[in-house]
């Protein structure tokens, strides 16, 4: 099983067990979740949280959201040195359509920097530190796994380019070098939604949050930024 499938496990048994523990229906649980992104917190703590028992993985869940905090630390892989984000230079046709393209793996962003740089041949790269503070007010899209809804909104977007749907945030798998023979085959017609669901299950499978609007650009705050030789 690979790093996201077991996450995804994980983090399904976890809202079973706090539905049964509160009483709470699945619309809320999932709301629940989301509000303290705990998806993107059980990824960044899985080689600790794969070790442990399932009760302490509940405990460290519960103790998420009694303490009650909606932050979470992003990182943006450059190879370019900005000071402003900018929208308008978004790259067009990508996965949840153009927008400023984050994770919550460092060592993820780091990646996709170097893998730029050489593209680019520059001589250094970035990764990029900001903490996200959701809001309220923020209309955000999770996929939670890679499923058939995930699928299409990913061939809406990388087809037609642009903005296809208007989340000011959305949050999911990246369909990255691991995934995008399968997609591209799903988006060729040459794989059925449920064929491509089927075989992304064994592939390895990152993190990306993208922000869409200026509004959500506003709940970024900067943290540092990390140069590197290329």
């Amino acid at each position: 099983m690979n790093v996201q499938s077991d996450c995804e496990s994980l983090y399904i048994n976890c809202i079973e067990e706090y539905k049964k523990k509160y009483s709470i229906d699945d619309e809320k649980v999932y709301e629940l979740f989301h509000e303290y992104h705990i998806f993107e917190n059980v990824l960044l703590q899985h080689e600790y949280l794969h070790q442990v028992s399932f009760e302490e993985v509940f405990q460290y869940i519960e103790k998420l959201i009694k303490q009650d905090s909606k932050k979470i630390t992003v990182y943006h892989g450059s190879c370019f040195k900005f000071d402003q984000i900018n929208l308008n230079k978004s790259h067009n046709h990508r996965d949840f359509g153009k927008g400023f393209y984050t994770t919550v793996l460092m060592s993820q962003s780091k990646e996709w920097a170097y893998r730029l740089s050489l593209r680019e041949k520059k001589n250094n790269y970035y990764v990029y530190e900001y903490l996200f503070e959701k809001k309220d007010d923020l209309n955000i899209k999770y996929f939670d796994s890679l499923n058939e809804e995930w699928l299409e909104f990913i061939k809406e977007n990388r087809i037609k380019g642009g903005l296809q749907h208007q989340y000011d945030v959305v949050i999911g798998p990246v369909a990255d070098d691991n995934t995008m023979q399968t997609v591209q085959l799903y988006m060729s017609n040459i794989l059925t939604a449920p064929e491509a669901v089927e075989r992304l299950k064994y592939s390895k499978v990152n993190n990306q949050v993208s922000f869409h609007s200026e509004k959500s650009l506003s709940c970024l705050r900067f943290i540092r930024r990390m140069k590197y030789d290329a």
